[in-house]
């Protein structure tokens, strides 16, 4: 059974676009856990970075083409 005081670490979903030429492109919606002891909970900005690098990937473009539009933690 699942209960959410059960469950440890950190998740978050976000929602961003990808910029060509200034323009949006594509858009897109990720999800990312991450454990108590990772050194990015209390990173604002690392955190940031690491879902625009995780858009970026998916995409094959750099992360600075990458615009979040929603980050939410669950």
């Amino acid at each position: 059974m699942w209960a959410p005081e059960m469950q440890h670490g950190h998740q978050y979903v976000a929602g961003y676009e990808i910029y060509v030429d200034g323009h949006p492109f594509w858009w897109g919606h990720l999800a990312l856990r991450m454990e108590d002891g990772d050194p990015l909970v209390g990173d604002p900005q690392g955190l940031l970075d690491r879902l625009c690098a995780l858009a970026a990937q998916r995409h094959e473009v750099s992360a600075a083409q990458v615009r979040l539009k929603m980050v939410s933690r669950l």
